[in-house]
C-alpha cells in the first residue's frame, strides 16, 4: 500500500512543467466553498503550449460528426440522448492528442491533488454541449454520497469553459461548502440551513475545479447562446472509471503516452483491468448494498492503512 503512496508522489513531483498559476487562495476555496476558478485567459494556454482555438474547433467539429450518437462508449443505445439538455461527447483523449494534453494540465493535476489527497487516475474526459434554451438540470452530487464524515473527497473534475458562462446561458449554479455535508443533495436541508447558491459567472478561457459532492446543477439556457464545456474528470484510483481508459483508448495512444500518462490514464499492465460486468450492472441493489458496505469499510480501514 505504501509502494501505491510513493508511487503517486513520485508522479506529483514530476508536475514541475507547463505555466502554473493554482495558489493557496485557492486551496482555501476548494476547502471552504467546495470549488474553485481559475481566471486563466488565452495566454496562459498558450503559455503550456496548448491552442485553444483548436481546442474550441476540434470539440464544435465532433459535436457535428457524432451528433446524438455521442455519449459513453460504454452504455449509450445509438441514436438516444444521453440528457435530453445536453449533447455528450466521451473518450475525448482517443479523437484528438489535444485533449490528452488538457488532462495532464499542471494546475488540474495540482488541485485535484489537492482535494482527493490519495493516488488518483483519469476517471473520463468529455464534453457537455447544453442545446439552445434547454432546461435546467436536476440538483446533483456525481458520485456515490458520503455517508460518514470520515469518507474522503474521491472525485474531483475541472471544467474548461470555451465560453463564457452566466445566468443567462444556463451557467451552473452551486451551494457553496455543501461538499461538508453527508448524504445526497435535498431542498429540505437548503430551507433548514438557510444555504445559498451561486451562480457562477465565468470566462471564455477559465478553468473550474470543482470538488464532485458540492450540490450543484446546470441552470436554464435562457438566451439560446453556447456554454460548451470540456468535463476532465479524475478519481481515485480504489474506484472505478467512468469510462475503462483500457478498454476504450486505441492501441496506438497507448503506446505514444510516456509513463506519467500511462500512469494518470492508469493503462500500464500492472494497472488492474476493470470489470465491464460489474459497471454495467452497478445499478442493481446487491451490488449497491455491496458498494456501500465496501465503502465503509474502505474509508473508515483501508484508506487509514494506506496511509501508515
Amino acid at each position: 500500500m505504501r509502494k501505491k503512496i510513493k508511487e503517486h508522489e513520485s508522479f506529483i513531483s514530476s508536475i514541475n512543467y507547463g505555466y502554473s498559476i493554482i495558489n493557496k487562495e485557492n486551496f482555501d476555496e476548494l476547502d471552504k466553498q467546495g470549488y474553485t476558478i481559475l481566471r486563466t485567459n488565452l495566454n496562459y494556454w498558450k503559455k503550456n503550449n496548448i491552442d485553444f482555438e483548436k481546442l474550441s474547433e476540434t470539440t464544435d467539429k465532433l459535436c457535428k460528426m457524432e451528433g446524438k450518437s455521442g455519449g459513453w462508449e460504454n452504455g449509450k443505445s445509438k441514436e438516444k440522448n444521453w440528457e435530453p439538455s445536453a449533447q455528450r461527447i466521451s473518450n475525448l483523449p482517443n479523437k484528438d492528442k489535444v485533449f490528452i494534453k488538457v488532462s495532464m494540465l499542471p494546475d488540474l493535476i495540482k488541485g485535484v491533488n489537492y482535494v482527493i489527497k490519495n493516488p488518483f487516475k483519469l476517471s473520463s474526459m468529455q464534453i457537455r454541449n447544453p442545446i439552445p434554451f434547454g432546461e435546467k438540470q436536476e440538483m446533483h452530487i456525481d458520485w456515490r454520497p458520503r455517508l460518514f464524515n470520515y469518507f474522503n473527497f474521491n472525485q474531483c473534475t475541472a471544467f474548461i469553459y470555451l465560453d463564457d458562462a452566466n445566468e443567462e446561458n444556463g451557467s451552473l449554479n452551486i451551494y457553496p461548502g455543501t461538499h461538508k455535508l453527508l448524504g445526497n443533495p435535498n431542498f429540505e436541508l437548503i430551507k433548514t440551513k438557510k444555504l445559498k447558491k451561486v451562480i457562477l459567472n465565468v470566462k471564455k478561457y477559465n478553468i473550474l475545479i470543482l470538488n464532485i459532492f458540492t450540490w450543484h446543477y446546470g441552470g436554464k439556457n435562457l438566451n439560446g447562446k453556447k456554454r460548451r464545456t470540456i468535463f476532465s474528470n479524475y478519481r481515485e484510483r480504489s474506484e472505478w472509471q467512468q469510462l475503462n481508459q483500457k478498454r476504450f483508448l486505441d492501441k496506438n495512444v497507448i503506446d505514444n503516452m510516456d509513463y506519467k500518462l500511462k500512469y494518470l490514464y492508469a493503462v500500464r499492465a500492472e494497472d488492474k483491468n476493470e470489470s465491464q460486468w460489474f459497471y454495467k450492472y452497478r445499478n442493481n441493489y446487491l451490488l449497491k448494498g455491496y458498494q456501500k458496505t465496501r465503502d465503509i469499510f474502505y474509508h473508515k480501514y483501508l484508506n487509514y492503512f494506506n496511509k501508515k
